[in-house]
This record gives structure tokens, C-alpha cells and sequence, in this order.
């Protein structure tokens, strides 16, 4: 697993309210998106944020949330290092409804290496194949700091090269780190049968 110097814990809040950071700069940017797609699990978030501050400043767009898999969690935080295939699932219905003229935005909570994003975007082409959007953007809270200057999300509020611990991820933080962070949960965790990532 890769290895991060700081962990970020981040709530709820503190990621509502840049996820409309990332709205406003989409809007800011005079692109209207037709359609919304949120990468499960933390683009799904991200991306009702961003469509619901979209729709109150009048852009009115289609949204639905798709999965992308991979090797799973040991290997996620080293998709940007590893080559592994990464499997694109739900697409059934931006197949049917896309077209060539859409404005299609992506959404993720983070951008580590693009893998995911370009996953997508590569099997609507093949499936879509002339409907396939001339005008695809992908939008992030935050983006890894290291990555080249011309690798990255179109719009992105936050970088860094430390590991973000979203308010929904548990996986990967020792009890110490949930009952310090995210004492919610940890009230609720049988500490008996916790599983240490």
C-alpha cells in the first residue's frame, strides 16, 4: 500500500460545502453539463452536491451514479502505481440516453491517477461510438498534488499527496483514528470484531 506522510479526516460539511466550491467553478467556467455522472462511492456524494447547486443556478441536467472495480481496497491506494484492469459497471443507461451533442461532466471525490475516470469515458466511446459526447470534463474535490502540471481533473477545489480520509471510509484507520475521528461511528463498532484493514 502506498505510504502517505499526514492523513486528512475530512466531515461532512467541510465536503458539502466544497463540493459547491466545485460547482460554482464549473458554472464559473460557462460549461453547462447535460448530464452528471458520480463515480461510487465518493464521486456518488460529490456529484448530488454539485448537481443540486447546479439546478438552484438554473442548469438543469440528467445525473445517475455508476461503480468502477479494481483489485480492491489494498490496491486503491495504489491504482496510480499498478496496472490493473479497472471494470466499468451501470452504463446501461447513459448508453441509451447520450448523444453526440450532450455535455457529459464526470464526478469524483478524488483524483489519484485518472484511472477510473478514463475507465469510463474509454467504454462509453467504444459503446457509444458516434454518440459519444464531444465534451467530456471531470471534476474532483481533490486531485494528487504530484501528479504533472497536464494530468488532472478539469476542476478540482483541493491537492495533496497526503491520504484524504473521506467522512464515509472507515477502511485503512485503526480504532484509535475512528474513536478520534469519527467518534460517530466508533460508538457503534463492536471493537471485538473489527476487522484492521
Amino acid at each position: 500500500m502506498a505510504k502517505y506522510s499526514e492523513k486528512i479526516f475530512l466531515d461532512e460539511d467541510t465536503l458539502i460545502e466544497e463540493s459547491f466550491q466545485l460547482a460554482t467553478q464549473i458554472m464559473a467556467s460557462d460549461f453547462k453539463p447535460t448530464f452528471i455522472v458520480g463515480l461510487w462511492r465518493g464521486g456518488s456524494s460529490v456529484g448530488i452536491y454539485v448537481q443540486e447547486c447546479l439546478q438552484t443556478l438554473g442548469v438543469k441536467t440528467d445525473h445517475i451514479s455508476i461503480r468502477t472495480s479494481y483489485g480492491g481496497f489494498d490496491s486503491y491506494h495504489d491504482q496510480d502505481s499498478v496496472n490493473q484492469p479497472i471494470h466499468v459497471h451501470g452504463l446501461t443507461y447513459l448508453v441509451k440516453q447520450l448523444n453526440a451533442d450532450d455535455k457529459l461532466l464526470i464526478v469524483d471525490d478524488m483524483y489519484r491517477s485518472g484511472k477510473n475516470a478514463d475507465a469510463v469515458i474509454n467504454e462509453l466511446k467504444v459503446r457509444l461510438k458516434r454518440n459519444m459526447p464531444s465534451d467530456v470534463r471531470i471534476a474532483t474535490v481533490w486531485k494528487k498534488a504530484s501528479l504533472p502540471e497536464n494530468i488532472g481533473p478539469d476542476y478540482f477545489v483541493n491537492q495533496t499527496d497526503d491520504w484524504v480520509v473521506f467522512p464515509y471510509e472507515l477502511q485503512g484507520l485503526s480504532l484509535e483514528e475512528i474513536k478520534t475521528h469519527k467518534s460517530f461511528a466508533f460508538n457503534h463498532i463492536d471493537t471485538k470484531s473489527f476487522v484492521k484493514s
